[in-house]
């Protein structure tokens, strides 16, 4: 055997997959980060001459299931647009024979530029997070006026009345179990709290959005005070602009994982940054942004509650929780006491955006 031909035999399945890029010499594939979703992998390159001192450092993402092959059309044609207006953005690497992506067997694969920098889980500064927020809105403003036609859509993706539906028919399928004795009332909860929300909202136009703004999807630089990127790109798509907004606070402003405070303070600085730089923005989707809170709280918390049922979806952080049923339980708990505290703090929430109005 030519030793300078890799063994495709000996190699496991995302070192065989990373080798079938426009990458060069893959010399290491070990597992990255902390995504809930997509199986995420660091690789290690060396430069198309081989010289040792240049290595570098690309994202190998194993898709979920709920992802097919067009979200990689979607996000090349994005990303392309972001990169033309200078605004930093995780760019696909394409095959060797010259493709979005990689479909082997039943996983889809795809290849992505690394971005050096720091991400965090929670406890952002009023800084970090006024910057992200800036940063944000120069994402949406550059995508104004786009008429791309998205191809990929995950089922039910916000669409929150379905998705509380769907918690309807669970709590339901499950009322003979032990889980429902447990989950029913937090449920119940929240299937009330929903019938309380404001849709006026629907009215608003459909905007490019990035559709999953936790924290932990925010690039910030090495020193972690500037925002560099929005990563994890398959939730692009046209949707109220107060749902990215509200899933951004939901993440941002929750800094406490055990009280589930509501941050007026992070949520100042994110509205400072934010309204500096979306410029498109009117005065409807300003006063509309507490309602996209709200509801981008509830819908979280009808996932954890129904995956907490049916054990199917969320990734397991087997590290603090013995199964999904109560990782998702807890997590549902949390969300709704951050809940509370965001509806004690309605008033003043509603007063920091009066400001812009």
């Amino acid at each position: 055997m030519n030793p300078e031909i890799p063994d495709t035999k000996t190699m496991s399945e995302p070192v065989l997959v990373a080798s079938k890029f426009q990458v060069g010499e893959v010399v290491d594939v070990s597992p990255y980060g902390k995504g809930r979703i997509n199986e995420t992998f660091l690789v290690r390159t060396l430069s198309e001459h081989g010289e040792k001192d240049k290595v570098r450092k690309y994202i190998l993402q194993r898709l979920h299931k709920t992802l097919n092959v067009d979200v990689l059309k979607d996000i090349a044609v994005i990303t392309k647009r972001l990169d033309e207006v200078g605004i930093t953005t995780p760019k696909l690497v394409r095959t060797e024979t010259g493709q979005l992506g990689i479909h082997s067997g039943v996983n889809s694969w795809r290849m992505l530029t690394h971005i050096p920098g720091s991400t965090f889980e929670r406890g952002i500064t009023n800084k970090m997070a006024e910057n992200a927020a800036a940063f944000l809105g120069r994402f949406h403003h550059a995508l104004v006026g786009m008429d791309y036609i998205f191809l990929h859509k995950i089922p039910n993706f916000h669409d929150t009345a379905a998705i509380i539906e769907r918690l309807r028919n669970v709590v339901f399928e499950y009322q003979s179990t032990d889980k429902y004795k447990s989950l029913s009332p937090l449920a119940e909860r929240i299937l009330i709290e929903y019938k309380h929300i404001d849709r006026s909202f629907e009215k608003l136009p459909d905007r490019i959005i990035h559709g999953d703004l936790k924290i932990n999807n925010i690039r910030f630089d090495e020193s972690g005070q500037k925002a560099l990127a929005l990563l994890d790109l398959d939730t692009l798509g046209r949707d109220k602009i107060v749902i990215d907004i509200g899933d951004a606070v939901r993440s941002w402003c929750n800094n406490d994982e055990k009280k589930g405070c509501f941050d007026l303070d992070i949520f100042e600085n994110m509205m400072s940054g934010y309204l500096s730089a979306a410029e498109f923005i009117t005065k409807q989707e300003i006063e509309s942004i507490s309602e996209g809170i709200s509801l981008m709280i509830l819908e979280l918390s009808a996932r954890y509650i129904t995956d907490a049922y049916e054990e199917t979806y969320f990734k397991l952080d087997s590290e603090r929780y013995p199964n999904l049923y109560e990782q998702n339980k807890a997590k549902a708990i949390f969300q709704m006491l951050f809940y509370d505290n965001f509806r004690k703090k309605r008033k003043r929430i509603d007063q920091v955006l009066d400001r812009y109005l």
